[in-house]
């Protein structure tokens, strides 16, 4: 399968929302700013997002991928271009939350777990490391 990814804005809010809550029950809220999404015969199948923190960090975001197509490359096509899209920017360290069923998905690609103490002070502050409904998520990163 040949993958197109492309950069989502406003008009693409609605079918990306509606993918993310049927995967991970919650959706977007501000903008449509530095999304990516996979389109497969005209429906949205996969989206994934990136928070620029400060100079140095990007924050990986609502990756999702419909069942269906699952386990075909597209979410690795995503996260590699989310990688790459940041290290275009400067970027020096990229990192995530994610429940511990995607552990190794994102060991694979590079991402070690920490301890939220443990990871870079640049980032320690970030929302998605303090906030209580992600204490429960690993929390990955890597330097790029």
């Amino acid at each position: 399968m040949q993958i197109k990814i492309q950069k989502a804005d406003q008009r693409h809010r609605k079918e990306i929302n509606r993918l993310i809550m049927e995967a991970l029950g919650s959706r977007i809220k501000g903008p449509i700013k530095d999304i990516w999404f996979i389109r497969v015969k005209g429906e949205i199948v996969a989206a994934g997002g990136l928070n620029f923190y400060q100079d140095q960090a990007a924050i990986f975001s609502h990756l999702v991928v419909k069942k269906e197509f699952r386990r075909q490359g597209i979410g690795s096509a995503l996260i590699r271009h989310r990688m790459q899209v940041a290290e275009e920017r400067g970027t020096t360290i990229l990192a995530l939350v994610t429940m511990y069923y995607h552990y190794n998905f994102y060991k694979r690609r590079g991402f070690k777990t920490c301890p939220r103490n443990d990871l870079p002070e640049s980032i320690q502050k970030y929302w998605m490391f303090t906030v209580q409904r992600y204490k429960k998520c690993a929390v990955m990163y890597q330097h790029i």
